[in-house]
């Protein structure tokens, strides 16, 4: 069986406490498999730091199309190094835009299947000035990896793949499970040809899993593991006002012509209450609220959230009442206005009324808001305030929607998470929700059937998409060790909830 054996998952339930039932079921000759894998890739620790500069070098940035050449490269090296671990079935595979590259082991007959997910795109690097080094020319300097990409989301890319490799050289060539690999060059521009590349029926056999991990996600600290359960959604509008064929003199026609800026600055006010709540009719209608077993098993970190944004320099913390910071920012939706133009930008004076301004509004959602029915009811309620001398023009862009992702904390994938992350960092594993958008975690429940868990190791000071970003060598060998556990506790848990059926 390549995917369903897993099928005594659905059961779970709340019982979570039956998963480690199954202790006496093999898992010393596991742990000793565990233990030779890591002293495998403990042995190669430079050469994986080396591998992770050597592609952190490539400028692989998907929302540039000079770039596409560089994405091709990223690509084929990424498949170059799947062969090298002893992955199987190596494909780089069009979508229309940027590859996919696809691998697998599919040899663990009667073994449940799991989906790794990350991606090899990046952010732009600019502004450079505010590098201390080139972006693209990667180096080891003080026990971390600095460049573009090193910690969202190559060094993901990179761990599970050596984590594979490590098991299959210490194990005789075998994984205790059914791995495949989704590795993405999309995600930074919002995973627009995925959906489509997932609907394939091709395409949802060859990806068809029982449970999805991403190498892509983060935690709090180097020391503190994390899983997260949710993810935020994405309904991004742009708006142009037009008021005039032409810009008018202000001593002139002011007074009397109409102003496109003053027209944007009215829409933006509407758009929220006192309360800090988003003022547009049906924004909550679907949102799901947390329930009382969630909140139990949930932690709210406001102290240490609100300490790393004062590092940046925040002085406070508004917002919609009644919420701390971090609900603010991972359970609740949101509405920023991220751009605002119109007019004379330079220096100086320029006597005018403007004829055109324009607004950018990207709305995070939560489970389970729908990010087409935001953007209508955002195009609907500007439309609706906006004066009849003024000419609307909507519009989006290449990433204007994702879906919001929630799963239980007592999912398969989530107590499987938790329990690899505990037993490499030796900490208790947060249960969090994450602000953040991943599209892909959607489409995958949706298109392939698997659940997900985030299993990524990028922390809230690695600067993701900043100047200097960088990734901590420590951490990126830790994660390692995680996916080594991780393969053999899935299969841990598909022998141990098979043999307690009855009690489930």
């Amino acid at each position: 069986m390549v995917r369903r054996g897993m099928a005594g998952m659905a059961a779970l339930g709340v019982c979570v406490v039956v998963v480690f039932a199954f202790a006496s079921l093999g898992l010393a000759s596991a742990e000793g498999g565990v233990d030779e894998a890591i002293k495998y890739a403990t042995e190669r620790h430079q050469q994986y730091v080396e591998e992770l500069i050597e592609l952190v070098k490539i400028p692989s940035i998907s929302t540039l199309p000079e770039h596409e050449g560089d994405m091709r490269k990223a690509a084929n090296w990424v498949a170059g190094r799947c062969r090298k671990a002893g992955l199987e079935n190596v494909e780089v595979l069009e979508t229309g835009a940027q590859p996919i590259v696809y691998c697998d082991y599919i040899h663990a007959e009667g073994a449940p299947t799991i989906l790794i997910y990350a991606h090899y795109d990046v952010q732009p690097a600019d502004p450079f000035e505010l590098w201390d080094h080139e972006p693209f020319e990667a180096r080891s300097r003080n026990g971390r990896v600095e460049g573009r990409g090193a910690s969202d989301d190559k060094s993901g890319v990179l761990l599970s793949i050596q984590a594979a490799e490590a098991v299959l050289q210490t194990s005789g060539g075998k994984l205790p499970v059914n791995v495949k690999y989704l590795l993405e060059g999309q995600e930074e521009i919002g995973s627009p040809n995925l959906e489509d590349f997932l609907s394939k029926s091709e395409n949802q056999n060859r990806f068809a899993a029982d449970l999805c991990f991403s190498a892509d996600g983060g935690q709090l600290s180097e020391k503190q593991p994390r899983v997260i359960t949710s993810l935020r959604g994405l309904a991004a509008v742009e708006v142009k006002v037009k008021t005039a064929n032409s810009d008018m003199h202000s001593g002139t026609f002011g007074g009397a012509a109409p102003n496109a800026l003053h027209v944007i600055a009215d829409m933006v006010a509407s758009l929220h209450d006192a309360d800090g709540k988003v003022n547009i009719p049906g924004f909550y209608d679907d949102v799901a609220l947390m329930t009382q077993q969630e909140k139990d098993n949930t932690e709210f970190p406001d102290e240490l959230f609100e300490q790393g944004m004062r590092q940046d320099g925040v002085r406070a913390f508004p917002g919609e009442r009644g919420f701390g910071s971090y609900e603010r920012t991972t359970v609740r939706p949101t509405l920023e206005i991220t751009g605002l133009w119109g007019g004379f930008q330079g220096d100086g004076v320029k006597t005018i009324v403007p004829k055109e301004a324009s607004v950018k509004i990207a709305c995070r959602l939560v489970a389970n808001q729908e990010a087409g029915k935001i953007q209508q009811l955002v195009r609907d309620h500007i439309t609706k305030i906006a004066p009849d001398y003024a000419e609307l023009t909507f519009t989006g862009g290449s990433f204007d929607k994702a879906q919001p992702y929630a799963v239980g904390f007592d999912a398969p994938s989530s107590v499987i998470a938790k329990k690899v992350l505990e037993d490499t960092f030796k900490e208790p594993a947060l249960f969090l929700k994450m602000g953040g958008t991943i599209p892909a975690m959607k489409l995958f429940r949706e298109k392939v059937g698997a659940e997900s868990a985030l299993l990524g190791f990028s922390e809230a000071d690695n600067l993701l998409h900043a100047p200097n970003e960088f990734m901590r060598e420590s951490i990126y060998h830790r994660g390692r060790e995680v996916y080594i556990r991780l393969f053999h506790e899935v299969a841990n848990y598909h022998h141990g909830t098979a043999a307690g059926k009855e009690e489930l």
